[in-house]
């Protein structure tokens, strides 16, 4: 399946790094012309989000339909834990249907659990809500950063975001635009300092 066009879910609460460690690299397929048809957008559960220090963004919408997206990507934080319940939240999450691809990094593994994408299947989340995660899929898999499933990629703490966009351009678009993403953003760390 060809991915143009990728939504980020964003939340009150959630950790910002779970979100921007994944979107720099996916952001970066359009930018460095890998495939310069990609979009994205960033839709929130509310028009001013602030996220678990008190960061405040603004997401291009709210609620917005999911039905013209081809991949989902949900951060974790602790807003996740109050999410969980959120009826209008899971609802929304369970209109991505069962086709199209979806990820999560730390405990927005915990959102698509209670969506029931996780069931009958191993995932992974931040080391402190494996028990959590439990009751959603098949096995908790502890000893891994990134567990892909086929349409379903989890990962682990928020650290593993950064390695959870580079593994889903490699999916996506390939080793090579993998390679090219890694090697511009360790330029660009190493030629700013």
């Amino acid at each position: 399946m060809a991915v143009k066009k990728i939504a980020f879910l964003v939340f009150p609460r959630l950790t910002f790094l779970d979100f921007v460690g994944a979107y720099d690299s996916l952001r970066r397929v359009a930018t460095m012309s890998i495939d310069p048809t990609v979009t994205h957008r960033i839709i929130g559960t509310e028009p001013r989000i602030v996220d678990e220090t008190g960061l405040v963004m603004t997401p291009d919408a709210v609620y917005e339909s999911l039905a013209s997206f081809d991949l989902l990507y949900v951060p974790g934080g602790f807003g996740t834990r109050a999410l969980v319940n959120d009826a209008r939240l899971i609802d929304y999450l369970k209109t991505w249907g069962d086709e199209r691809p979806l990820a999560s990094v730390c405990t927005g593994a915990l959102l698509l659990g209670r969506a029931g994408y996780l069931r009958g299947l191993r995932a992974t989340t931040h080391h402190r809500a494996y028990d959590l995660l439990r009751p959603f899929c098949r096995e908790v898999i502890t000893d891994a950063r990134v567990v892909d499933e086929g349409r379903v990629v989890t990962a682990g703490g928020v650290a593993s975001s950064l390695d959870l966009g580079l593994y889903l351009v490699e999916k996506f678009w390939g080793a090579e635009a993998r390679q090219k993403i890694a090697a511009q953003m360790e330029y660009r760390s190493y030629s700013e300092e």
